[in-house]
C-alpha cells in the first residue's frame, strides 16, 4: 500500500495571505463595508462563507461578496501570492523517495489547480483535490475524506499537512495523522490544541518531518 501526503496550499505549500487579503477588501469595499483591520491572519484557510459571514456581511449580499472576491482574485490576485523557499524541491525529495502526494484545499479547485501549474507544483503531485465554486467539500473534514476514498488510501498509510485547525480536525476526524506547519498562518497553540501530531517548524524540515512521522517501511 501506498504512503501518502495529503497537503493544503494556502500557509502549507504557498504564501497567498497577500491575495487573499486583497480580494476580501476589493469585495468588502465595493459593498460599503469598512476593510479589514488589525490581525488578518484569520482569513487564511477557511472558506469564504464562513468568513464573510464572520465579518458581518448580510445573507443578502453573501452570493454578491463571494462573487466580488473572485472577481478580484482571478483578474490577477491569485498569482500574487508565492511558494515557500525550497517547497518545490521538498516536494521533489517526496516524490523521489516513493511517497503519493496529493493537494487537499478548502479553495476551489478551479484556481488551485491554475496556481499549482502557474508555479510548478503541479509537477510532483499525484493527485489534486479541492472544493467547488458552489462551496461543496469546502469542509476539511469531508475533503479529506473524499480524498481517501478517490485515491484508495488506507489512514494509517496517510498524512495530512496543513497550516490552520481545519486541517487537524480533519485529520483527526478521519484517523488520519495530522502534521502542522509553524510558518503557515496558525499558531503553535491552535495546532497542538486541534489534535497536531508533530510540527513542522520550516519549510525546509518539511520533507524530513514527513519521512519521520510516516515511514515508507513499517520494520
Amino acid at each position: 500500500m501506498s504512503k501518502a501526503a495529503l497537503i493544503d496550499l494556502d500557509g502549507t505549500l504557498s504564501d497567498s495571505g497577500l491575495a487573499i487579503i486583497k480580494s476580501i477588501n476589493y469585495a468588502l469595499e465595493n459593498l460599503g463595508y469598512a476593510k479589514l483591520q488589525g490581525d488578518t491572519s484569520w482569513v487564511v484557510g477557511p472558506s469564504l462563507w464562513p468568513t464573510f459571514i464572520k465579518l458581518g456581511i448580510k445573507e443578502s449580499e453573501l452570493e454578491q461578496a463571494i462573487s466580488l472576491y473572485r472577481k478580484c482574485y482571478t483578474e490577477g490576485a491569485m498569482y500574487e501570492g508565492f511558494f515557500y523557499p525550497g517547497i518545490l524541491e521538498q516536494l521533489n525529495t517526496l516524490k523521489t523517495q516513493g511517497y503519493l502526494l496529493a493537494l487537499v484545499t478548502s479553495k476551489p479547485i478551479s484556481y488551485a489547480g491554475k496556481i499549482t501549474k502557474f508555479f510548478g507544483a503541479s509537477d510532483y503531485l499525484d493527485f489534486e483535490f479541492g472544493s467547488e465554486l458552489d462551496g461543496t467539500r469546502s469542509d476539511k473534514t469531508e475533503l479529506i475524506n473524499y480524498a481517501l476514498k478517490e485515491i484508495n488510501l488506507a489512514p494509517k498509510d496517510t498524512v495530512m499537512v496543513g497550516d490552520r485547525s481545519y486541517d487537524m480536525i480533519g485529520a483527526k476526524n478521519n484517523k488520519v495523522l495530522g502534521l502542522g506547519v509553524l510558518y503557515g498562518y496558525g499558531s503553535k497553540k491552535e495546532l497542538l490544541n486541534s489534535g497536531a501530531s508533530c510540527l513542522i517548524e520550516k519549510p525546509e524540515d518539511f520533507a524530513n518531518d514527513i519521512m519521520q512521522a510516516l515511514p515508507l517501511r513499517n520494520d
